[in-house]
């Protein structure tokens, strides 16, 4: 009887560590779901972030090009309208109102001949320091060769 009695509990402990061992199992195969679904979890949201700056750049390149667009038709409404007349040469020369435009062309170009002017007068200043500073070398080498040579006679006594 005893012995019956210790093979029930061996049976039991048996069930008991085949139980554990396949709880064991199944906590495993939980914790690698969640692990799937935490990778999946990261791609999907990897891929909301891409839409999401896909969809900015779209949005900020419509606004920049409706900013373009918007400018150039500005720009072209405030320019002056121009006039075209037929010439006796059969072509086809733009004609603008002198009247307005000629003062401002004449300020213009006596601006323009000034600053011309002090620009070729600075850039000949800096060629003749230029060509000081390079020639000045050559012009001391000049004057310690065309020294005269004086006879040392202080020892003929």
């Amino acid at each position: 009887m005893q012995i019956l009695i210790v093979l029930a509990f061996v049976i039991v402990a048996i069930l008991f560590g085949i139980s554990s061992v396949s709880q064991s199992y199944a906590t495993a195969q939980q914790a690698q779901a969640a692990i799937e679904a935490s990778r999946a979890t990261q791609i999907a949201s990897t891929g909301n972030l891409v839409t999401i700056i896909t969809v900015a750049l779209v949005i900020i390149a419509t606004l920049a090009a409706v900013i373009v667009i918007a400018w150039l038709v500005l720009r072209a409404k405030a320019q002056p309208k121009r006039h075209w007349t037929r010439t006796n040469n059969g072509g086809w020369d733009q004609f603008d109102l002198l009247s307005k435009s000629q003062p401002q062309t004449n300020a213009l170009v006596e601006a323009l001949m000034t600053r011309l002017l002090y620009e070729m007068s600075q850039h000949q200043q800096h060629q003749d320091v230029e060509q000081f500073w390079m020639n000045e070398p050559a012009m001391l080498n000049d004057t310690f060769n065309d020294t005269p040579s004086f006879p040392d006679n202080t020892w003929d006594m």
